[in-house]
């Protein structure tokens, strides 16, 4: 701290040591110290709780600003006394003109940089690890295998009904931030305990006596309390405040986000936060050589991390506060600061529809986590998705699925909401998935409570297509019964082929509303499903016919139609 109260008091102390060698009267020479001491005060109280950037450029600024105060403070007054005793001889000034002009060229020269700063975007669009992609490259939604995550508002009000299991609960609250991750292998929610206030940390001891954690993918799951006492918090105090500490053991990094907690597989919390050089003179990131600290939240210790070499145990290196940044840099400056706001060509506007910083955390089968968003279109207001992106919470590599002809996280909710408009549910973390080769959004129903009330799956590009379930498998499988029914267009996907069917009809059933055809085979329980507008024999079939046709099946279901269909029981 000390340090950097010096960084931003150079100019100050300089002027001041000018102005010893003055030969002012000691009075003058007592009321410059008392500016002096009055300036050091002031910034070491505010660097100790403000915690300013120490970016160089923000440095020069502020010693520009804090410089051209204290000149003036000085000359101000030696003025005001030259003025009152004008028929006399005139005073020496205390400081030399050119002081006060080196003074104001440090200003100037800090505004060019940080004008400097703002317009130069590229550079950092160009530091991003990205890859573009199709969107019907992007994740498969995979039945009983993807896992569907709770709500964070969920976990939340699960973890504040069990806030009685915390010993002395009267001097704590519950942290608004819910962290994904996995531990020993299992997709969970950790929640943070925080101090409820100043005296609360005094009367607690200074200590916080654990965390909450719970099953992130099961919906019936409840909140464990943890007891793994722990020190250092954001929610903290003076020198027990997490932030302060890693502020203070890294004075050359740069802070990205705020401090997130997570727990190493024997449960012991560590305090993550991602942290930045900036490149000369700017204060833009460089993507590609973002760090992590890493401190043990029982005794303080940090170590600073390269994203390659950082702990096995952390799945989100990259703070969701730093990933939605990536994903503004991502899709505004593409071509250049002027570009936002002039011709906006290739800009795509991330619809912030997450419930962390505007993204979503995504638990994916391998056992990695990343952060969901989609893009809109800004120059639009339609509710049209230009694409959206996975950013691995590792190694911050992002992926751009690139989409057309879908409606965006914002338009799904809405079609949600319509839905449960009697009950007035609302749908929560949208996800959009692949399922059976379709873009589909995968949605929470939430009540007012922020209680479960199911799932909800909304076609992307058919919005008259949803089905929606008690549990994720239930809606999923009245989703594809909705594919079914309406006879949709599905693609090949991991787990659905299309396969040539010969057999014997047992059971028909015809369809008139919508022209279709329901059929069983002998020793079968899968349900075709065919078009009769396509094919009008359909129309004729009977129990026992001898039928050949292609279908799409999915784990012993049917998914769209028929295809090559022929009844060959028919002359």
């Amino acid at each position: 701290m000390i340090t950097i109260t010096c960084a931003y008091l150079i100019s100050t102390i300089m002027i001041f040591g000018i102005s010893l060698f003055d030969t002012g009267t000691r009075s003058d020479w007592k009321r410059n110290g008392a500016f002096f001491a009055l300036m050091v005060v002031t910034i070491a109280i505010m660097v100790y709780f403000v915690l300013p950037s120490r970016n160089m450029l923000s440095i020069m600024l502020a010693n520009g600003i804090l410089g051209l105060v204290y000149y003036l403070l000085v000359q101000g007054k030696q003025l005001w006394q030259q003025g009152s005793h004008a028929k006399k001889k005139a005073h020496r000034k205390l400081l030399p003109n050119w002081v006060g002009w080196v003074v104001a060229v440090l200003v100037i020269i800090a505004l060019g940089g940080e004008l400097y700063s703002y317009l130069t975007v590229k550079p950092t669009w160009n530091s991003i690890a990205k890859t573009t992609s199709k969107a019907k490259e992007a994740p498969t939604f995979k039945r009983n295998e993807t896992p569907i995550a709770i709500a964070p508002k969920t976990v939340l009000n699960r973890v504040r009904k069990a806030v009685s299991d915390i010993p002395h609960s009267q001097y704590y609250r519950i942290s608004d931030n819910v962290q994904a991750q996995y531990y020993q292998g299992k997709p969970v929610y950790v929640v943070a305990v925080e101090y409820a206030g100043f005296w609360a940390m005094v009367r607690s001891g200074r200590q916080i006596p654990g965390y909450f954690i719970i099953d992130a993918t099961n919906q019936n799951a409840t909140p464990r309390f943890i007891k793994q006492p722990y020190r250092f918090a954001t929610s903290a105090y003076f020198n027990d405040d997490a932030f302060r500490q890693i502020y203070r053991h890294n004075p050359t990094w740069l802070t990205m986000s705020s401090p997130q907690l997570e727990i190493d597989n024997q449960g012991i919390p560590y305090w993550v936060q991602t942290v930045y050089k900036a490149e000369v003179f700017t204060h833009r990131p460089n993507y590609r050589r973002l760090h992590v600290v890493v401190m043990n939240a029982q005794n303080g210790h940090q170590k600073t991390y390269s994203l390659a070499q950082m702990p096995a145990f952390i799945d989100e290196g990259i703070t969701s506060e730093a990933a939605a940044e990536l994903n503004n840099y991502y899709g505004t400056a593409v071509h250049g600061f002027w570009n936002r706001y002039f011709g906006k060509a290739d800009i795509i506007k991330p619809t912030n529809n997450g419930p962390e910083d505007g993204v979503t955390s995504i638990f994916n089968r391998d056992g990695s986590v990343s952060y969901f968003t989609d893009f809109t279109n800004p120059n639009t207001k339609a509710d049209s998705a230009m694409g959206y992106s996975m950013i691995n919470a590792r190694t911050g590599h992002l992926t751009y699925y690139a989409a057309s002809g879908i409606m965006d996280s914002s338009g799904a909710k809405e079609n949600a909401d319509q839905n449960y408009k009697a009950q007035q549910w609302k749908a929560a973390m949208p996800i959009l998935y692949n399922i059976n080769g379709r873009p589909t959004w995968v949605m929470t129903v939430l009540d007012k409570s922020a209680a479960i009330r199911g799932y909800y799956y909304l076609d992307a590009q058919d919005q008259s297509l949803h089905g929606n379930g008690d549990t994720p498998t239930a809606a999923l499988d009245a989703f594809r019964q909705s594919l079914t029914e309406s006879g949709a267009k599905v693609a090949n996907t991991p787990g659905a082929k299309l396969q040539v069917v010969t057999g014997t009809a047992d059971r028909v059933a015809l369809v008139t509303n919508k022209n279709k055809v329901m059929f069983t085979l002998k020793d079968s329980a899968t349900v075709y499903t065919v078009d009769t507008n396509d094919f009008v024999q359909a129309n004729l079939m009977r129990p026992g016919d001898k039928l050949k046709f292609k279908a799409l099946i999915v784990r012993e279901q049917s998914i769209g139609n028929v295809a090559e269909f022929k009844n060959e029981s028919l002359k």
